[in-house]
């Protein structure tokens, strides 16, 4: 079985710093918690695109002024992608930005009003060496979800899991809303969960987003996630009991 996952926030952590010249204050949102408060510290997963916010600080509406809407952001280097929030986007302030690198290394990002540079950030980007799945495992009977870790973990047979796929490099947690593939072995030991929003006469409504499984058979199943952009693969264990 194979299907693939998403990051949806829940417990978000926040990044954020001031550019370089103090006019606009650069914010990252997770949906999990990450080292760091900084945004120049940070490091952000390479191949996928990042949602960045914006907003000025006091400095920066001295400089600005009433046309903060028009402050757009660019990128200056071929392996780096800037794309801009447009007007029609709703936003009465400085809009936010999606960046995506396609190689390792630190780009600046250029915030300009008519072509002059109103700030600038640095961002940098690595390649994922591991992914991590962080399991929420809901027991038969259970109505919540608890976080469960370790080599292996034990679940009972009927037991609902969700997961979150995360970024790391060097072993530590990076920033990245990361798309990976799940693959279950033996395929049989589970299946995949619907999310019902609702039933009426003409029929049910459900999804299969946010993914999560049940186990459905005793006995050792392995989860991998894949990120397939940056070819990198990680497993967890999980013995299963009736």
């Amino acid at each position: 079985m194979i299907f693939l996952l998403s990051v949806f926030a829940c417990n978000n952590d926040l990044l954020l710093s001031s550019g370089e010249l103090g006019h606009i204050n650069y914010t990252i949102v997770t949906g999990y918690k990450i080292d760091g408060l900084s945004l120049n510290d940070a490091k952000l997963a390479v191949g996928y695109p990042q949602t960045i916010e914006a907003s000025l600080t006091l400095k920066g509406w001295k400089v600005v002024g009433d046309q903060p809407f028009l402050v757009y952001h660019t990128g200056g280097d071929d392996s780096l992608s800037v794309e801009s929030e447009s007007l029609l986007d709703g936003d009465i302030g400085v809009p936010g930005f999606s960046v995506q690198a396609d190689a390792a290394g630190a780009f600046m990002v250029e915030s300009k009003l008519q072509d002059e540079v109103v700030d600038q950030i640095t961002l940098n980007f690595v390649v994922p060496d591991a992914i991590s799945v962080l399991s929420w495992i809901r027991e038969p009977g259970a109505e919540e979800f608890m976080e469960a870790s370790g080599e292996s973990i034990s679940v009972a047979v009927g037991s609902q899991a969700a997961f979150i796929p995360i970024p790391e490099f060097e072993g530590e947690r990076i920033v990245g809303n990361v798309e990976a593939d799940i693959t279950i072995e033996p395929p049989e030991a589970a299946v995949l969960g619907y999310n019902i929003d609702e039933v009426s006469e003409s029929g049910v409504d459900a999804s299969s987003n946010p993914a999560s499984i049940y186990f459905v058979q005793a006995g050792a199943v392995q989860i991998c996630a894949t990120d397939t952009i940056n070819d990198v693969t990680t497993c967890q264990d999980f013995e299963v009991s009736e």
